[in-house]
């Protein structure tokens, strides 16, 4: 039984929709709040996450514009979260060579060892969260969530991204 009214909906078909919607929402926040405790579990400080997945599988790192835009961030917003990372020890920021204006941001080994450690903590959550759900159904959700995201990023409801 849903937690919220779905009065507003004129057809089954809408109310299924608002309901998908505000299950999605709400499932993102719990699951980002329950990722951040997991690496604070880890023994950090609740640094996001997000940002070193990004930079794993670059070693030499990216500019803070092409990670902005790879995490749908604004620049301010995301400088906020290097710095954070930057001051545990888990990446650096440096001056591109050639373009002083741009930074570079790379993981260093800390910010793999913290990522590897919480990794570790986030498998079993994952298979915890996942437990009971046919790789069909999971295949579906997937398919589905891409669909919205593409959506909202190349459709008439796309958002604003910074």
């Amino acid at each position: 039984m849903p937690v919220f009214s779905v009065t507003s909906a004129s057809s089954p078909r809408e109310a299924m929709q608002l309901q998908v919607a505000i299950q999605v929402m709400v499932t993102a926040r719990r699951w980002k709040s329950r990722v951040a405790d997991l690496f604070r579990e880890a023994g950090h400080t609740g640094a996001p996450t997000l940002v070193l997945y990004h930079l794993k599988d670059h070693p030499k790192g990216l500019t803070l514009s092409e990670l902005s835009a790879r995490m749908e961030l604004s620049g301010a917003s995301l400088t906020r979260l290097v710095q954070r990372l930057e001051r545990d020890g888990m990446v650096t920021r440096r001056r591109m060579v050639g373009d002083g204006r741009s930074w570079l941001i790379a993981m260093e080994a800390s910010g793999h060892a913290a990522l590897s450690a919480f990794d570790i903590h986030a498998a079993a959550m994952r298979q915890r969260m996942f437990e009971g759900i046919s790789d069909d159904d999971l295949a579906a959700a997937l398919r589905v969530l891409k669909i919205l995201s593409s959506k909202l990023t190349h459709g008439p409801d796309a958002v604003s991204l910074p």
